[in-house]
């Protein structure tokens, strides 16, 4: 596939998981879970990523991790050469520690546009329990 339709395809997908991240943030206070708010919010289930994810973070969590998976994308995907292994291993380890289901699942849907992503990653750790993290 050609690098620049590549690079358009993550940046669609960066827009898709920014308006979800808006979309469960307005009903954060209405729901306890992702999994709750995807199953009784009908304009949530058309975000891929949320039927991703562990259904038991909270709306805030989602919206934690998510930031801070995807913030050094919008740099990496303007950058001459791309690191593919970045920006995958962001996304692995901020949103889906302890959740290797999930991955697999995430990692097969990018595929579809993008051959590479997640290609050669080692498997989703666990998630961080000290105290300040929360579990996920």
């Amino acid at each position: 596939m050609d690098d620049s339709l590549e690079r358009r395809a993550l940046l669609l997908h960066l827009g898709d998981v920014l308006e979800a991240i808006a979309c469960v943030m307005k009903c954060v206070d209405r729901f306890n879970t992702v999994g709750e708010a995807v199953a009784q919010e009908d304009s949530l289930t058309a975000f891929p990523i949320l039927h991703t994810v562990d259904a038991e973070m909270t709306p805030l969590e989602f919206a934690r991790s998510a930031a801070s998976a995807f913030f050094l994308w919008p740099k990496a995907l303007l950058d001459e050469r791309l690191n593919q292994p970045l920006l995958a291993n962001l996304v692995q380890h901020d949103l889906f520690s302890g959740n290797q289901s999930g991955w697999d699942a995430y990692v097969a849907e990018c595929r579809q546009q993008v051959p590479w992503f997640g290609v050669n990653l080692d498997g989703v750790s666990e998630p961080n329990l000290e105290p300040g993290n929360a579990a996920r």
